[in-house]
């Protein structure tokens, strides 16, 4: 128990006591322990009681402390100096004058007279107590430890101030009682090894180590060790003085904790320059047990000491057989290291089971403890007793009384954690496979178990069709276990057949008895072991859409399937699909603006090395280009042009997007294309891009269809997405204060604006189809009665949605209406706002209507300007605007588009017990359902953050629009997705919402009665 010791205040001022030859060794000068003395040189300053206090200001700049009080700074004509002419020079003290009393917080470095360096000054240093030792008769350190009531005791103190001050000592009882002076004793008392711990000064007049007290004024006997302890004489016979020594006597004292503290013994005696420790001491037959740390994971070797004991005795430790793993006692849990002399297990009853296991410690002669180690290895989780028995037992004794102990304790060992880093998530079944994972300290190696609905199986990881010891995973030192190109769905034929199933990995010495591997484990026994499990979906080969952003959270998990380029009325009639919600083709509001000019493209495709990615636009023109698959089975491009191989930018409007992959038989369609010699990939680019003029879009993707996928015995793989290719447009939204940005926004097409009060952070929310990547949307506000107090603000990042926002501060600001501008560099909106007084904003919640106008000069094939104008949901596009597809296109400023109400949806996240933090992006509105979050979910500009598990069971939401990305910290398999009550794929969960429009219905203003 660590006791706080108050400090005392300390008069300057002291008279001696009985020796009065102390005040003779304090003023007589000394060599001090600094470079620099600070009395100069004549002893004007002494550490000690009594002597002079003049710090003499040199060029050696001599140290002076923070805390310190009654010094004098003179010159070395003895001259007084004041200290406030000493400026610093150095670090933070730079600049600021010398205080004194030198205040505990004054800068520390260099002063000096008139700030210049090479003058004469001072230094200013943190007073420290930089060591605090305790050594027994065997001159072994016991700071903080027990020790025998009838030992004597050498304190040993550093401190850096003992130029300032001598050091004093406080020993008190666990009382609060100071017995210092009842304690302390002669230097005769110490030991030999005790004496040798002697150094500097004190080694050559082991003496001084005797301390009979000196009494102050107000402040009571201190007893000091220190320079001022010493003559000049006996300083000059050694070097410096390193630290300062007192003897103390616990033996007359009752067993207990003492607290001993070592401080300056004036003015230094807060902080760091007090240093405290406490000691037990214990009699002959108080023997304790003790352990490094009380809780283990499993594996963890764990250091335990016998203390209070006496040097030479040996010690029975001891574990029963409940606390090991399987009731197996194992002696190797007591490792043979340190002062353990012998180990083994003992059959208590006689009926041939090991019931404990033991370690015989020897007490160390020159240490007086007994010191072993317990290998978690080898025990359950649970709370695991240690046994510690009397000095001198036999095991006999031990076997007829096994709960006589001495002392006990309880060590509680949790699992060692394992994990399954690959496969992750998603196998296709034919693949060979990496497995591996990590496993904590103490885990030699694992097994591999799969399980569909009934009991775990092993995996026949060797592939040799017998389960043996070969079929197990060596852990590595780094704790990493693998095995390579595992075959899994040939190693368990659980995993042959597309589905969804659980993958675990078990300690194999849980899952083995006598050299025997369990070949199936029910779920309570795999639930009993050191084990970890995770969700695997085992699909045919495909290729799958994505961007490589959330290819590692899903696992890899593919996103489309073959032929999956269609979709079915309930009348029975195919319809294309007009945009596939695989996202291979990398859009912001569903869109490419033609001043960025190229798209990213991304996805997985297993087992490929390479895919064709063709774009056509309206007018039937296409684009082309090979892609390579890299060893992660991803593809990606970032900046594929929209230009034709003739040179030609395709045309302004939907753009039909394609990746093509080519199945098992490595051939397009049934191996045949027209006017071509072969039908490998290549040739497939080749021949489309022969197509000539007059081919409309849907005529170029009815031919290629018809070659690959629609082909009679093709397994070809085909991804389809369309998005437009548009001019750049960037639009505001909303203009809200913070407080409401979390409230949902009145649906419509217009920009709604909501008055903000002075003082109030504003919100600025809108829509672009910029690339975030190189481009920057910049916000300011250009007029108004002080737009020039508006600070702007700049925003490079936002999701697939293109929802951006910004923050401006409008503390300071006058009321009135106001313009804002927001640019994209090629583009500007513009919309008005009102700052209204503190307390007139919004009332009750109650939503005042707005008004916005919205500018945005754009640049036309013509060379004119276009102003679109949008107000209470109406909007009117001035001439010259091209009409291109209208109803297809969404631009960023909404554009034309008339679209029915989406029927709102509901997403529950369901948690199966595992904590997950997850990630959504949403393509519309969506907002928390209040009673099923917490305040760990946030919803900000159609981006979802949340977690469930760890007491969260579930959360839910509801949105309008289609899900775009999901991304998790974990496995995505750890929680349950429902969509509009039916239980989705994580994965799925884009193609499931692919069709949902982002668009509601306009607002309708409230007639008044």
């Amino acid at each position: 128990m660590i006791k706080k010791i108050p400090s005392r205040k300390k008069a300057s001022a002291l008279v001696l006591t009985a020796l009065l030859v102390l005040s003779t060794v304090a003023m007589s000068g000394a060599v001090l322990g600094a470079d620099v003395r600070r009395g100069g040189d004549q002893p004007t300053f002494s550490p000690g009681v009594g002597g002079p206090n003049d710090v003499v200001v040199s060029e050696g700049k001599p140290v002076v402390f923070q805390g310190e009080d009654d010094i004098d700074f003179v010159g070395a004509n003895g001259q007084d100096i004041d200290p406030s002419n000493l400026i610093g020079v150095s670090g933070n003290a730079e600049g600021i004058p010398l205080e004194s009393p030198v205040p505990e917080d004054q800068e520390l470095g260099q002063y000096a007279i008139d700030g210049r360096a090479a003058n004469i000054g001072v230094t200013v240093q943190r007073p420290r107590v930089t060591d605090l030792e305790v050594f027994n008769e065997r001159g072994v350190d016991v700071e903080g430890s027990t020790v025998q009531e009838d030992e004597t005791l050498l304190i040993s103190a550093e401190w850096n101030f003992q130029n300032a001050e001598d050091l004093s000592l406080e020993v008190t009882d666990e009382n609060g009682n100071e017995i210092t002076g009842d304690v302390l004793t002669r230097v005769e008392d110490l030991s030999q090894s005790q004496r040798e711990q002697l150094t500097g000064p004190y080694a050559q007049n082991p003496e001084k180590v005797d301390n009979p007290g000196q009494r102050g004024t107000e402040t009571g006997i201190e007893y000091l060790q220190g320079l001022g302890q010493f003559n000049e004489s006996e300083l000059n016979q050694t070097q410096s003085l390193e630290a300062a020594y007192w003897a103390i006597d616990l033996s007359d004292q009752d067993a207990g904790d003492y607290t001993i503290t070592v401080e300056g013994w004036d003015n230094l005696d807060t902080g760091s320059a007090t240093r405290s420790t406490v000691v037990s001491v214990t009699g002959d037959e108080n023997v304790v047990l003790d352990l490094e740390n009380d809780e283990a994971t499993r594996g963890q070797n764990i250091r335990y000491t016998v203390r209070g004991s006496t040097a030479g005795a040996t010690h029975y430790v001891a574990i029963e057989d409940t606390d090991f793993r399987n009731n197996q006692v194992d002696e190797r849990v007591f490792r043979d290291v340190e002062d353990t002399v012998d180990r083994g297990s003992l059959d208590t009853n006689g009926d041939g089971q090991a019931d404990l296991a033991w370690a015989q410690i020897e007490v160390d002669d020159d240490t007086g403890i007994g010191v072993g180690q317990i290998d978690t290895t080898y025990l359950d989780d649970t709370s695991v007793d240690v046994n510690l028995y009397e000095a001198d037992q036999n095991l006999s004794d031990i076997a007829e009384n096994v709960g006589s102990t001495e002392d006990d304790l309880s060590l509680d060992v949790s699992e060692g954690e394992l994990s399954i880093d690959s496969p992750a998530g998603t196998y296709i079944a034919g693949q060979e496979e990496d497995v591996r994972g990590t496993a904590a300290q103490g885990v030699d190696d694992v097994a591999l178990y799969v399980r569909d609905q009934g009991d775990w199986e092993l995996v026949d990881v060797n592939e040799d069709g017998e389960f043996t010891q070969q079929d197990l995973i060596s852990v590595d030192a780094d704790g990493e276990w693998e095995e390579r190109d595992v075959t899994l769905s040939q190693a368990n034929d659980i995993l042959s057949i597309p589905g969804r199933y659980r993958i675990g990995v078990v300690e194999a010495v849980d899952v083995t008895q006598n050299g025997t591997i369990a070949d199936t484990l029910t779920t309570s026994e795999f639930s009993s072991a050191t084990s970890e499990q995770t969700s695997i979906i085992v699909t045919e080969p495909t290729l799958g859409g994505g961007n490589s952003s959330m290819i590692a959270p899903l696992g890899g998990s593919p996103m489309a399937m073959q032929n999956q380029n269609n979709t079915t009325q309930e009348d029975g009639q195919q319809t294309d699909t007009t945009e596939d919600s695989t996202w291979v083709f990398r859009t912001y509001n569903s869109q490419i603006a033609v001043e960025d000019g190229t798209v990213e493209v991304t996805g997985v495709a297993p087992g490929l090395d390479e895919v064709l990615v063709v774009m056509i636009d309206s007018r039937g023109r296409t684009v082309t280009e090979t892609v390579s698959v890299d060893d992660n089975d991803v593809f990606e491009e970032d900046d594929i042009e929209l230009i034709t191989r003739e040179g030609r930018e395709l045309n302004e409007g939907q753009i039909r997007g394609m990746v093509i992959g080519l199945g098992r038989d490595t051939v397009v369609g049934d191996g045949v294309l027209p006017g071509v010699d072969d039908a490998d990939l290549a040739s497939l680019e080749t021949w489309i891009t022969s197509f000539g003029a007059g081919l409309t879009q849907e005529q170029v993707n009815e031919r290629i269809t018809d070659e690959t996928i629609d082909e009679a015995g093709s397994d070809d793989l085909i991804l389809q997405q369309t998005f437009r290719y548009a001019d750049a447009a960037t639009s505001v939204t909303a203009i809200l204060p913070q407080g409401q940005a979390d409230q949902p926004v009145t649906p419509g097409l217009q920009t709604e604006t909501r008055p903000v009060e002075v003082g109030e952070t504003m919100v600025v929310r809108g829509v672009t189809n910029r690339r975030p990547d190189d481009n920057t949307i910049t916000v300011e506000v250009i007029d108004g009665p002080s737009a020039a107090d508006f600070d702007s603000a700049a925003t490079d990042e936002w999701s697939r949605n293109g929802i951006w926002s910004v923050n401006l501060s409008t503390e300071g600001i006058e009321p009135g209406t106001y313009t804002l501008e927001v640019d994209d560099g090629d583009n500007t909106d513009i919309v008005q706002f009102e700052v209204v007084e503190e307390g007139a904003g919004q009332q009750d919640g109650e939503q005042q209507d707005e008004t916005t106008t919205t500018e945005q000069p754009e640049t036309t094939e013509t060379g004119e300007n276009e102003t679109t104008t949008t107000e209470e949901g109406n909007e009117t596009t001035a001439a010259g605007q091209n009409e291109t597809d209208v109803g297809e296109e969404t631009t960023a400023a909404a554009g034309n588009q008339t679209e029915q109400a989406q029927a709102g949806n509901t997403l529950e996240i369901q948690s199966e017990g595992t904590p997950l933090n997850y990630t959504l992006s949403f393509a519309g509105d969506v907002e928390a359902v209040s009673d099923q979050t917490e305040g760990t979910d946030e919803v900000q500009d159609g981006t979802v953050t949340g977690q469930v598990g760890d007491g969260d069971e579930s959360d839910a939401y509801e949105f309008v629009g289609r899900i775009t990305d999901i991304s998790a910290e974990g496995d995505l398999g750890n929680a349950t997705f429902v969509l509009n009550g039916e239980e989705v794929e994580p994965g799925d969960l884009p193609d499931a919402t692919a069709n949902n429009s982002s668009m509601v219905a306009p607002a309708v203003p409230t007639v008044p009665a």
